[in-house]
């Protein structure tokens, strides 16, 4: 009997102990063993996930594979790997801060505090995460557009560049908007949580009419766009039942971000790498601007003539004339002055 519980007592202290050994001090509502149990498991598919693609990103450098490769391969893996990062400190119990809830929750049966409501944990390590990993899925997604056949002909670097700078910058001012609103106690909170979702909707719009109607996206490319458009919007909901609402507990919040967070920065960002490298091809680029408009045309010259194409430009007989007169008139008018000055000295 004592063999036996002395196994029992084994298992149960290599199990995991991060709870007890980062214990929550100071909150009422917090993450449990059973939620630091789940975030370990999303810890360890990001790890292999990191391991995967910084082992095809250092194969195409020996390999000198394609250049587009490269640069798709290093965006999935520094997801990967911020997302690595983050999970760990999830699961850990770490990178959170006591704040008290706006509404009452769940009722707790031995509060720590003597607060109603009670004293929430708040985890502020993944809106770091997010804030780091948004930019590159944003690139991988407008360079999947751009790189894979389509109907259009032709792109423009600048429109392309303004366009991820406006997303980016949207899609910041959202993370950042949430992790604001979650560390306020009081009901100006949703004041965030307003601009923030108001901000991500004009930038969804923007980035649709982007994707569909200039890069015209289509077949299972726009269904899968489709979903991770549902998948953002879940993130509000998620916020406001959690860190906003009280409404469902630590535990519950952490499997809920965890789904939406292997829904975006696991299949999507898969998915828009293996399209990348399976059919993507480099595309016509201008990076002049305006020369697809020609804003700016030259002096004088018809914007649809040779001249202005910067082809060889027949020449006019009229001004072939012209131009063979020119030189008599210069070479008279040398003569004359030289006259004229000729005179003057005889005269001296």
């Amino acid at each position: 009997m004592s063999s036996t519980g002395d196994f029992v007592e084994l298992v149960k202290r290599s199990g995991n102990r991060a709870v007890h050994v980062n214990p929550p001090h100071g909150v009422d509502i917090h993450l449990t063993e059973h939620g630091s149990d789940w975030l370990w498991s999303v810890y360890s598919v990001y790890g292999v996930l990191a391991i995967m693609y910084a082992c095809f990103f250092f194969y195409q450098q020996f390999k000198s594979g394609s250049q587009l490769v490269r640069y798709t391969m290093a965006g999935p893996f520094l997801i990967s790997l911020f997302q690595f990062f983050q999970y760990y400190t999830y699961a850990s119990n770490l990178g959170w801060t006591a704040i008290q809830a706006e509404f009452k929750g769940e009722d707790i049966s031995d509060p720590v505090t003597d607060l109603s409501p009670q004293v929430r944990q708040i985890f502020y390590a993944k809106y770091v995460s997010w804030f780091l990993c948004w930019p590159i899925q944003l690139f991988m997604f407008e360079l999947a557009g751009f790189t894979i056949k389509n109907s259009v002909e032709f792109y423009s670097t600048w429109e392309m560049i303004h366009s991820l700078l406006v997303q980016i910058i949207g899609f910041e001012y959202w993370v950042i908007s949430l992790l604001v609103g979650s560390l306020i106690r009081s009901s100006y909170k949703w004041g965030y949580w307003t601009m923030g979702a108001f901000v991500m909707l004009v930038v969804l719009g923007i980035q649709f009419k982007r994707q569909v109607f200039d890069l015209k996206l289509r077949g299972v490319s726009l269904g899968m766009y489709c979903t991770a458009i549902i998948v953002i919007l879940l993130y509000f909901v998620c916020w406001g039942l959690a860190d906003g609402g009280n409404a469902i507990s630590p535990d519950s919040e952490s499997v809920f971000y965890g789904v939406l967070d292997y829904c975006i920065f696991a299949i999507w960002t898969g998915y828009l790498c293996f399209i990348i490298c399976r059919y993507g091809e480099w595309p016509q680029v201008n990076n002049a601007v305006g020369q697809e408009k020609n804003l700016f045309p030259a002096k004088d010259v018809a914007v649809e003539s040779p001249r202005a194409s910067g082809d060889t430009a027949y020449v006019d007989t009229d001004i072939e004339n012209t131009d063979n007169e020119e030189p008599e008139q210069v070479e008279e008018g040398v003569h004359s002055e030289q006259n004229s000055m000729n005179q003057v000295s005889d005269r001296v």
